[in-house]
């Protein structure tokens, strides 16, 4: 499978995904940690979708901001991801789960993700999903079903 691999992302951007997801951190439910994690998805039209992690007092039953934000966008009609930012209190990478999760969204979009990493003192660092990733599960299975299902998607939204 042939991944796009030069999707630029402005400075600008990179910007606005860590002002937006700063912006979440009031809304963090982490009743179990107290560890608030902030996150933003950048869609390829440049809109930004955040949220929040979500914690459970059940160990295991709580979902990462990464994929909240994800299935914010989701919800939200947004499924043409360029790019997942995560701010945190002090530097904290993107666990592998989340690392995963964001795999089959570059492996239906035919595209490498950007996982961008910063704390609240506006430092960053910008990985592709590959970097973080290189042997991470790729699926086959109904991955064919999967694009056409999320072109469509993209496509109605395009029409709205």
């Amino acid at each position: 499978m042939e991944i796009e691999t030069t999707y630029p992302i402005a400075e600008k951007l990179i910007k606005k995904m860590i002002r937006v997801a700063k912006q979440t951190r009031k809304n963090a439910f982490s009743i179990r940690s107290m560890h608030k994690v902030w996150a933003s998805v950048l869609m390829a039209d440049w809109t930004v979708i955040w949220w929040c992690n979500v914690e459970s007092k059940i160990t295991g039953l709580w979902t990462c901001a990464e994929r909240c934000a994800i299935d914010n966008s989701i919800a939200n009609w947004e499924y043409d991801i360029v790019a997942v930012c995560t701010i945190d209190s002090k530097f904290t990478p993107t666990c592998g789960a989340c690392l995963q999760y964001i795999m089959l969204f570059s492996q239906i979009l035919e595209r490498e993700i950007r996982i961008i990493n910063g704390d609240v003192r506006w430092h960053y660092k910008i990985h592709t999903l590959s970097e973080l990733l290189p042997d991470g599960y790729r699926t086959s299975t109904d991955l064919e079903a999967m694009k056409k299902y999320i072109k469509q998607k993209i496509a109605e939204k395009n029409k709205k």
